[in-house]
């Protein structure tokens, strides 16, 4: 659960840049521009980069992404081959750093991060030429994880229009899966995220449901992509939250990657062109 999904899109998606042209836009005269480690609150982690396409105005596609690695590892940099990818293809992007998960620092700090990067964004809408609203925010791992709590939980002034998970926590009380975590050497790493302590056959403290996307579902359209054999989070954790979103009628697609691990076997070139044609796709349709 380490950070490799957004370092394979990183270095897999560098030779894709140039596969489609931009997008046109109606603003003439604008630059493309990337911008490194603007700063959107007061923890030295609280940077971002943005990359911005030429001739981009406030119908721009923009998504926020959020970087893996079990909630304390990873880095904004994971996307930046990435958001090459999405700026060729005329879309707009920010890829956040945040806190780590501590002992002080659990999902609602990190909550809080997402929040200040989306506000960040939409107070600069005026000097980029980009939208203020209607963000698709999505992630990989545990960045996927957070895209998603934040959609459904935390999005209070409602700028999330749509999200994309990437192998993706869903259900942080699947006691399968905290079991496995275990033998993973990550259960450390996701209580420092709930704030909460697992105990073996003992009942789950309420952080764990209150950091679980699943118990909060909101009426997003919602991608989700997830290999098959997924080595670290269980691939029915994607198909849990598919089963609840299409029971409430939600707007929502699988993408199952066959016998595919958890970097979604993106070091094949057929699955990383899937994999970008499913988020372009979702990112246009539901981004506008």
């Amino acid at each position: 659960m380490k950070h490799f999904i957004g370092i394979v899109l990183f270095i897999s998606s560098l030779w894709l840049v140039s596969c489609d042209p931009a997008t046109d836009h109606t603003t003439p005269n604008l630059d493309a521009r990337k911008q490194y480690d603007l700063s959107y609150g007061p923890d030295t982690r609280n940077k971002l980069d943005v990359y911005l396409p030429a001739n981009r105005d406030e119908h721009t596609p923009f998504i926020l992404l959020i970087h893996g690695g079990a909630w304390v590892s990873g880095n904004k940099s994971d996307f930046n081959g990435f958001q090459d990818t999405l700026m060729a293809h005329g879309m707009a992007s920010a890829s956040m750093s945040y806190r780590y998960a501590s002992s002080a620092v659990h999902y609602q700090e990190l909550m809080a991060d997402v929040n200040a990067a989306l506000n960040y964004c939409a107070a600069q809408s005026g000097t980029w030429h980009t939208r203020n609203n209607s963000f698709v925010v999505g992630g990989a791992s545990a960045g996927a994880h957070m895209s998603l709590l934040y959609s459904y939980n935390y999005d209070t002034q409602h700028r999330v229009s749509a999200v994309i998970s990437l192998a993706g926590p869903t259900d942080i009380t699947d006691v399968n899966w905290l079991n496995y975590a275990a033998l993973l050497n990550l259960l450390g790493d996701l209580q420092n995220m709930v704030g909460a302590t697992y105990t073996l056959n003992q009942p789950l403290p309420a952080q764990f449901a209150a950091a679980s996307p699943i118990k909060h579902i909101r009426n997003l359209p919602t991608l989700m992509i997830h290999g098959t054999v997924d080595n670290v989070v269980f691939y029915s954790q994607s198909q849990a939250l598919e089963a609840q979103l299409t029971t409430a009628g939600i707007t929502n697609k699988l993408v199952s990657i066959p016998n595919a691990s958890h970097d979604l076997g993106l070091a094949n070139p057929a699955t990383l062109q899937l994999v970008i044609n499913e988020i372009v796709a979702w990112t246009n349709t539901y981004g506008k």
